[in-house]
């Protein structure tokens, strides 16, 4: 075979192996390049994403109702609206909200770590569920303090749930960002500072309910 003929069968067999063309019908990819193993650990790496937003979103739609109900609580007794009088809870109560609050951590917890938005958006979920339970710590001592203490207490749990409603409205957002992102749907868990859904701030309201 001459040296010119020779050198264009190899490099035709050169350029089918680049190509990922292994036979006469050039069908079947190499699976051992370097590309098809990138393309492949892309696509674990989005299937576990996927997974961890649907885990997060599932524990945060959890949270979210017990938050929810915290919030009414607290708004019967620290009004959000300084136009409503206050009604004293009994302890009971609390101890509800203590045990609503547990829930809600638990549930955001036992999601596993991601990505750093993931870790992100889960460490702000979790953030505020533990500036309520001080804000319900707060009132419980605020059931116990001498008159001229109370009006500093009240002011310190009013601003714990304002805290802990702005970090969760954080959390939400970038949630329904990262689900969004991945080709999913909406996800719309925000919170109002008396728990009302209706009372959710216009911005963070499903499309068509403004």
């Amino acid at each position: 075979m001459a040296v010119t003929a020779m050198a264009a069968v190899l490099l035709g067999v050169a350029g089918a192996l680049v190509s990922g063309r292994t036979g006469p019908d050039h069908d079947a990819p190499d699976t051992t390049s370097i590309q098809a193993v990138a393309d492949k650990l892309a696509e674990g790496q989005a299937r576990e994403r996927s997974a961890i937003n649907a885990d997060l979103a599932a524990a945060a739609e959890e949270a979210h109702e017990h938050l929810a109900r915290v919030l009414r609580g607290l708004a019967t007794v620290i009004p959000v609206d300084s136009g409503k009088s206050a009604q004293p809870a009994p302890s009971g109560d609390v101890d509800q909200w203590n045990q609503d609050l547990a829930l809600a951590a638990s549930a955001l917890e036992a999601v596993p770590e991601g990505t750093s938005e993931q870790t992100v958006t889960r460490a702000a979920f979790l953030g505020a569920a533990n500036l309520l339970q001080s804000a319900a710590a707060g009132y419980q001592h605020l059931l116990d303090a001498p008159e001229d203490k109370r009006g500093l207490l009240t002011a310190a749990v009013a601003d714990q749930r304002e805290a802990a409603v702005d970090l969760w409205q954080a959390g939400a957002a970038q949630l329904d960002t990262l689900t969004v992102e991945a080709g999913g749907e909406h996800i719309h868990v925000f919170l109002a500072p008396d728990g009302d859904p209706a009372a959710v701030p216009q911005e963070f309201q499903e499309p068509g309910n403004h």
